[in-house]
């Protein structure tokens, strides 16, 4: 089947690349970069469909060489000043232009935004996008992809322990939120709270989050926001390059190594990594839980089996050439993390104790294995561009457990709890067509099939074939210099195949009885929805821009909304699927006013939804009758309404101190029930100052930072029937970082800390807060980036 797939994308590109890989006259782009006075900048200029640039020499001019006749996207970056995004049209003759940049000590203003189709600037979207780089995500590096992004206003995170956290955008998250790697969805147990994404932390290079509705462009699962991870630019010909980084951290002796090399000879391309994690049981502030009545012991402050190891590799080859480019990327991602002793049954006193090996990985434990094969392609089509993503996912998930615990006999699956295979295939066309200046649009079509199968003595969700297709039209007009309008359309329609499952039943001597009990009925549905967005961007001056998008958006119910029954161990809880579920349906209005100055850059971005049909998973306050269960949660829809909104501050007094705020609030509303959804995220206020070092500081060290981040979280009262209060807390965090030239290299080393305070609290949106646990407690990252360069 994995042959076969690769042997599809080998056949389906070559006559397209053979039909328009031949010889064609070239020209250049010459030009150059000032400031706002006159002054030359040695900035960088990218080409984005050919992933191909140059720096600016020192009096500012630069020049490309080889482009076919079309149009392209420029990005002009420099540090210290706005970036540039320009649209050309290269006709018959070399192109000469100048480009003026405004100074910003605003970091983020000097981040392009690819997300966008249409590959324009920030200020000509009419959605809001967060925009963050590797610097970013290396400085706030929490063990996981997800946490690292809680920096951003509307971004919190679901997590489970250590390794297992998953983003959550206005109060939505699981299947509400799309993941988009290279191109292609993320595609697993997204919808499991005891599930992460997947995905190398260090692999990371560039990621884009677009808040609101997105189902346009990307599909039903962005409904409420899209998360694009983003590949770095392609190396410059002739170069090999790459890094080794190594990283600890205190609180459960997390030992992280990753080692990347990458390089371009004679416009191949490549890239490999490797990663490496071990983390042991980690620690919380206390020594005792209450759960079921029962006062329990933390021993040593540590939670036991919660250690875990990780071993993930990726690999991407590729050319680039002046017809575009093209490149296939393998990567897998591999988990082993233990899973909380008092997940599964009643915890007691006795198997709470640790046995000195605190990274001991024992029972019951998962096995995560994720498997991406991706191809991405962008060719020139005339003067237009045609984009093709296509992909083969391979995700398995393996619980182990003893069976007498979940009141079974010895079984053919030995300590097999759970067993969850899912193969997905993904295809992704887009057609940007630039008919003027003032209008251009894109034609878009998305494919995927999933099949999913099970095993283990347990039953969670059935084996089911899902097919789904998309087909989409987006335009842009540029009504004036300064007011962009756009709209689409999109048409979907989806199938869902899902089996009956009979589950044996045991006696009270854990023996089979030859009896079964149906888990679910053979379930077979089709949708087909219609949907559609516009938006406009109004740039008053370059210090103001109003955005405004209207969208009404759609999402299908998953095969997991609508078969699952069984005993979800992970969030300690029986969950129950309706077969009846329809469609959702809302309808979004974001707003978004920008205002920003070479030092203050102030943020406002409100929202407000209705839903029809909202589908959630809602604790019903009974108590499961299956053995070793503990709650009954049930999957309901009702209509529902949503608003709030985030405020981003940063403002820069003097040259070398930077000051952020950072505010979210989300209100929501079940309509028919009159009581707020369940898991609402409380509002929020993340406060920041950073101190950049004098050059001369301190000898020999270079780009040397400090900061401090206080993070204040609300109560949360509004909650759902049957769903608990959470007291709000205050968390501290630090960090430093600097350089050493070494050779002919800058070695960066960064120290910070998360909980510096030791606070003990409870996240609202944490499955540990059913048990009463609070979240990890003091933890200080060591890290060291290693830099190196063979040619």
């Amino acid at each position: 089947m994995k042959v076969s797939f690769l042997s599809c994308i080998i056949l389906f590109l070559l006559p397209i690349v053979s039909v328009i890989a031949q010889e064609k006259k070239t020209y250049a782009l010459k030009g150059k970069v000032v400031d706002e006075s006159g002054e030359p900048l040695p900035a960088s200029i990218l080409v984005h469909e050919l992933g191909k640039g140059t720096a600016a020499a020192l009096d500012g001019t630069f020049i490309i060489k080889g482009l076919n006749p079309g149009n392209y996207h420029l990005h002009i970056t420099h540090i210290g000043y706005k970036s540039l995004t320009k649209t050309i049209n290269l006709e018959s003759e070399d192109l000469e232009l100048q480009f003026r940049m405004v100074e910003s000590a605003i970091t983020l203003q000097s981040l392009t935004i690819e997300a966008n189709p249409f590959k324009n600037g920030p200020v000509e979207q009419s959605q809001t996008i967060e925009v963050v780089d590797r610097d970013f995500i290396e400085k706030n590096n929490s063990g996981t992809f997800s946490n690292a992004l809680e920096k951003l206003p509307g971004i919190s995170t679901i997590n489970t322990g250590v390794g297992i956290s998953k983003p959550v955008i206005r109060g939505m998250s699981f299947n509400r939120i799309m993941v988009n790697d290279r191109g292609i969805k993320q595609e697993g147990q997204q919808w499991g709270a005891d599930h992460g994404l997947e995905i190398d932390p260090f692999d990371v290079d560039r990621v884009e989050i677009v808040k609101g509705p997105a189902s346009l462009i990307y599909g039903s699962d962005g409904m409420s926001g899209v998360i694009n991870i983003s590949p770095a630019p392609l190396p410059e010909e002739g170069a090999i390059r790459g890094h080794l980084i190594n990283s600890y951290r205190t609180n459960n002796q997390m030992r992280s190594h990753s080692a990347m090399v990458e390089g371009n000879e004679k416009d191949f391309v490549f890239k490999g990594r490797v990663t490496l994690q071990d983390f042991q049981d980690y620690r919380v502030p206390a020594d005792r839980f209450v759960y079921a009545g029962f006062e329990l012991p933390v021993y040593e402050n540590r939670l036991k089996n919660t250690a875990g190891r990780e071993r993930h590799f990726s690999f991407m080859a590729g050319l680039r050439k002046d017809w575009g480019k093209s490149t296939l990327t393998v990567s897998q991602f591999n988990q082993k993390a233990g899973i909380f002793t008092g997940a599964v049954g009643i915890p007691n006193s006795y198997n709470l104790r640790h046995n000195g090996e605190f990274g001991n990985i024992e029972f019951p434990h998962q096995d995560n294995m994720h498997l991406k094969v991706i191809s991405n392609t962008n060719i020139q089509w005339n003067k237009n561009w045609l984009e093709i993503d296509l992909g083969y996912q391979r995700n398995n998930r393996l619980e182990q457990s003893l069976p007498h615990i979940h009141g079974v006999g010895p079984t053919p699956e030995g300590n097999l709890a759970l067993a969850l295979f899912l193969d997905t295939y993904t295809a992704n066309a887009r057609f940007n067509y630039h008919i003027s200046p003032d209008h251009q649009s894109i034609i878009g079509f998305q494919s995927s099939l999933m099949n999913n199968q099970f095993g283990g003595f347990e039953f969670l969700l059935p084996e089911f074939q899902s097919l789904s297709t998309g087909l989409f039209y987006f335009h842009e007009y540029r009504w004036k210099d300064n007011f962009i309008v756009n709209a689409g359309l999109r048409l979907d329609g989806a199938l869902h195949d899902i089996k009956a499952h009979l589950q044996p039943i045991y006696d009270n001597s854990l023996n089979p009885t030859g009896e079964t009990t149906q888990r679910n009925p053979d379930i077979n549905r089709d949708f087909f929805n219609l949907s559609g967005s516009t938006g406009l961007s109004w740039i008053i001056n370059e210090k103001n821009n109003v955005k405004l998008n209207l969208g009404s958006s759609y999402r299908i119910p998953t095969p997991i909304e609508l078969a699952t029954n069984g005993i979800h161990h992970g969030n300690f809880r029986h969950e129950v699927g309706d077969a009846n579920l329809q469609s959702e349906r809302s309808y979004q209005a974001d707003m978004n006013y920008t205002f920003s100055k070479d030092n203050l850059l102030v943020g406002i971005s409100p929202f407000v939804s209705y839903y029809e049909g909202y589908i959630y998973l809602a604790p019903t306050g009974r108590f499961s009758s299956l053995p070793g269960a503990g709650t009954l949660w049930e999957y309901r829809q009702n209509n529902a309404f949503f608003t709030g909104g985030e405020l981003k501050f940063q403002w820069v007094p003097v040259k070398s101190l930077k000051t952020t705020l950072a505010v979210e609030y989300i209100h929501n509303y079940n309509l028919d029930t009159g009581l707020p959804l369940p898991l609402t995220p409380p509002a929020s206020l993340l406060s920041g100052l950073e101190w950049t070092l004098p050059p001369n500081f301190i000898h020999s060290l270079t780009n040397g930072y400090l900061y401090l981040e206080y993070r204040q979280v609300a109560s949360q009262e509004r909650v759902d029937r049957n769903e608990r209060i959470t007291a709000g807390y205050g968390l501290l965090d630090a960090g430093l970082g600097w350089e050493i030239p070494i050779g002919r290299q800058n070695w960066k080393f960064q120290i910070s800390g998360q909980n510096l305070l030791n606070a003990y609290y409870f996240n609202h949106l944490s499955r540990y807060r059913l048990l009463n646990l609070p979240e990890q407690g003091r933890n200080v990252n060591f890290n060291l980036k290693i830099p190196f360069q063979i040619k």
